[in-house]
């Protein structure tokens, strides 16, 4: 059809002949016959063609004679050899290979159905050939809605997608599509197409399957029940040799047979070809079936290919293969790279089939907590444990470690760290003797050290410890290629990395964890919160505010469709954090309510709770109750572990707040002393510079805030910049720049600072100053004494006195200078 377009379109100085071939022309007497012919239909063809006749028998001297004559045409001319793969006599095969080493003005089109056997290499060497395959010759999508609508059908832009997949955009099975879609173009009718509806089955039939020998067409019967197939796999379902042969045949052949990938080691057929001959395996032999896909199933278990071993034991219906596959070798990819497959798998279990042994009652608990039906989940993990009574040793060990990995699940779940570390320990202990349990152990050993390392990491002790086992569950899920743990580990690496102010290093973990998970599509699994929570803590500790809400956001929406309750108070944690830096503590403080109330029923362990508490005395210090604040973080003085050094820094802060400013040098300056967290020491250097700025230690003062910047600048440090009150932090960095020092760094946080709308310090009076009181506070903040304000107004000194302790009430401060800054960051003055 393509070729003939084109000749019917061609310019009137191109000549095209052509010749259609049938089995009849293989005798060379015959076919050079018709190729004369065809030839001397050109206005062109030279003398010595116009009158050379055929006389058998016809030897290499006649095919000389034409290419001699050939070689006389004075204009390029065309010769189309239609049906060419009709031609397999030796004798014409290699007369028209003369063709291609004597130079003329000849060109040939050979249509074919498969590949001739015809050396064509050196053409392809020399750049003299061009192949138009089925590739090429495939059908687009506005294409197919073009040969749609000339057929009087209009589909919807999906059903075209469709039927473009069912298809591959064959044209003619496009064709046929359209004539068994009525002119509504009604849904069902694509839906419905497949290669065993009638027109297609007997055109498949007649062009394809009829022309190959009885021996080929049972192979593709047999090696249909796969959607690829190999010539090792082939052997298994034929239980015969050679299949690599057969299937280049077959490909060669254009009997809807492709190679999928380089090396032509495997090969899939038509999805309508496939349709075709499954349903004539179902109709001539329907007690095949099912030993075929036994085969299969156990040919891809071998392999390690497990969701193919598992599908094909379900088109087998044999329930206790599928049972067998799932605890010994799928269980552990299931939850992970082909999860919604395993879903839609497991579902076609027959639900009475589930109670009959430990193993489908696994199969059960997979198919709840992949659809997130952790009650059911847990229903069908009690259950298989109660069916181990009666086995033997060897029979429960495969069942008994998914039975325990289900612990790690069900405690994670429950947001139970030390069941968590319990669990994991267990089944840690039971992989051990891994040579005994084979796949079944391996499968489960990186999500074991992954959340041995998660439980460790909660309860804020062994950090280190923690590491390791995540670092180890790490090496283990690359060599497996268990994507998700992998990310699960790169996620909970990142949170240690932020406790100890390894900004760059949490942030290039966590988002290698984040792309793996967007590549995947995993992006709202409970395993990938951990990267979301990592990179809004290093956006939240950068001051990019922006970037740390759609970081929460992204780890609560993972939250929501998987729940992880530890995760989530950590996240709201951190949104808590982030409400109060834009001065809505009632907002932080709801945060934090809701938080606990839907986190869980289990004591929260030591790392969420220095979280929690930092949070409090963060809300408090807003509020501008430092002495509560310093009062809630008493308790952690002397705990080590997790984030007790940010603890203890903040509580350097709130001395600050209360102006005991040598109390606040002397926490911060051991705080500073003994932490390796940069964010900490930043923060520690931040309280001395300005607690030394209060007794106008200038020199101590810019040496220490130099050393907060310094610190702060090669991990791009920012929050704490941005924790105390603004005027006092921008003074400072003015008075630095005034002295000569010029940094971009510094210069940033000052053009931040300087642009900032909401003070730390937002939560309005509880009762307002009076226009007394507000006078008063000006003279304070112009640094007059009670005596000039005195004079100044004509009142008393008493009555000064008694307005300025009416001033330092309302305000929640000690002194008239932090009077003023409270003012300041109130707007009042």
């Amino acid at each position: 059809m393509l070729v003939s377009g084109w000749a019917a379109a061609a310019r009137p100085d191109q000549e095209v002949a052509w010749l259609s071939l049938d089995a009849d022309d293989n005798d060379p007497d015959v076919f050079w016959s018709y190729l004369l012919a065809a030839l001397r239909t050109s206005r062109f063809v030279p003398p010595s063609l116009d009158g050379l006749r055929v006389r058998p028998p016809v030897g290499p001297d006649f095919v000389r004679r034409i290419l001699g004559g050939l070689a006389e045409l004075s204009r390029p001319l065309t010769l189309v050899l239609d049906d060419f793969s009709e031609i397999h006599d030796l004798d014409v095969l290699n007369g028209l290979a003369q063709l291609w080493r004597h130079p003329s003005l000849l060109r040939v089109i050979l249509l074919t159905r498969s590949d001739t056997r015809l050396h064509l290499h050196r053409l392809s060497v020399d750049g003299a050939l061009t192949k138009i395959r089925s590739d090429d010759l495939a059908f687009t999508e506005n294409e197919a809605a073009e040969l749609l609508r000339r057929s009087g059908v209009r589909i919807t832009p999906w059903m075209n997608r469709r039927l473009l997949e069912r298809t591959e955009g064959w044209a003619a099975g496009l064709r046929l599509a359209a004539l068994s879609v009525d002119g509504s173009g009604h849904a069902a009718g694509i839906e419905d197409f497949a290669g065993d509806e009638a027109s297609v089955a007997e055109y498949l039939f007649e062009e394809v399957l009829a022309r190959l020998p009885e021996p080929r067409r049972d192979f593709l019967l047999r090696t249909s029940v796969v959607d690829r197939v190999c010539a090792e796999l082939a052997d298994v379902l034929t239980d015969a040799a050679g299949s690599q042969r057969e299937l280049e045949a077959l490909e060669s052949g254009n009997a809807f047979v492709v190679a999928a990938g380089p090396g032509h080691r495997w090969f899939r057929y038509h999805p309508l070809m496939r349709d075709l001959l499954r349903h004539r395996l179902r109709l001539d032999s329907p007690e095949l079936g099912p030993v075929l896909h036994q085969r299969a199933a156990q040919w891809f278990a071998e392999r390690n290919e497990v969701l193919e071993a598992v599908r094909h034991a379900i088109r087998a219906a044999d329930w206790q293969l599928v049972g067998r596959l799932m605890v010994t070798a799928a269980a552990g990819r299931a939850v992970s790279a082909e999860r919604q497959a395993f879903a839609a798998l497991l579902a076609e279990i027959p639900p009475g089939e589930l109670s009959t042994t430990a193993e489908l009652r696994a199969c059960g608990a997979m198919h709840r907590y992949l659809i997130r039906d952790y009650a059911g989940f847990a229903h069908h993990a009690a259950h298989a444990r109660a069916l181990l009574a009666q086995r033997s040793a060897e029979e429960r060990r495969p069942i008994e470690i998914f039975l325990l990995a289900a612990d790690t699940v069900l405690a994670r779940i429950a947001g139970d760290a030390p069941a968590l570390r319990a669990a994991a320990n267990d089944l840690l202990e039971r992989l051990s003797s891994a040579s005994k349990a084979g796949r079944a152990a391996a499968q489960w050993e990186a999500p074991a050290l992954s959340n041995l390392g998660v439980g460790l990491l909660w309860s804020a002790q062994a950090d280190n410890e923690a590491e390791q086992h995540l670092r180890a569950a790490i090496g283990v899920a690359t060599e497996a290629r268990a994507d998700l743990a992998l990310a699960h580990c790169l996620g909970h690496i990142g949170m240690l990395e932020v406790g100890r102010g390894n900004l760059r290093a949490a942030h290039a973990l966590a988002a290698e964890g984040a792309e793996i998970a967007r590549r995947r599509g995993w992006t709202e699994l409970a395993q990938t919160i951990a990267c979301h929570l990592t990179l809004a803590e290093v956006a939240f500790e950068r001051h990019d505010l922006a970037e740390a809400q759609v970081m929460l956001e992204a780890g609560l929406a993972a939250h929501r469709n998987d729940p992880d309750p530890l995760a989530y108070l950590a996240l709201r944690s951190v949104e808590a954090r982030l409400l109060l830096t834009q001065g809505q503590v009632s907002r932080a403080e709801a945060v934090m309510a809701d938080g606990r109330a839907a986190s869980t029923d289990h004591d929260i362990p030591p790392l969420l709770r220095q979280m929690l508490a930092l949070v409090e005395a963060e809300a408090n210090l807003a509020s501008g109750h430092p002495g509560p604040a310093f009062d809630h973080l008493r308790a952690w003085t002397n705990v080590t572990g997790g984030r007790a050094d940010t603890l203890r820094v903040c509580g350097a802060r709130t001395k600050l707040a209360s102006a005991q400013f040598a109390d606040a040098q002397a926490i911060a300056s051991t705080a500073t002393a003994a932490s390796l967290n940069r964010t900490v020491v930043v923060e520690g250097w931040l309280v001395m510079a300005l607690a030394a700025d209060e007794h106008r230690d200038d020199h101590r003062a810019v040496f220490s805030m130099d050393r907060a910047l310094e610190i702060a600048e090669p991990e791009e440090v920012r929050r704490p910049f941005f924790s105390f009150e603004s005027t006092r932090v921008r003074a400072l960095l003015e008075h630095r720049k005034r002295l000569g020092a010029d940094d971009q760094f510094a210069s940033d946080l000052l053009a931040i600072l300087e642009t900032r709308d909401h003070p730390v310090v937002a939560k309005p009076l509880d009762a307002p100053l009076t226009d007394r009181e507000h006078i008063v506070l000006r003279h304070m903040a112009a640094l007059q004494t009670n005596d000039e304000i005195a004079a100044e107004l004509f009142i008393s000194i008493n009555t000064v006195k008694s307005h300025v302790r009416a001033v330092f009430r309302k305000l929640g401060v000690p002194n008239r200078r932090e009077a003023v800054h409270r003012a300041r960051g109130l707007g009042l003055s």
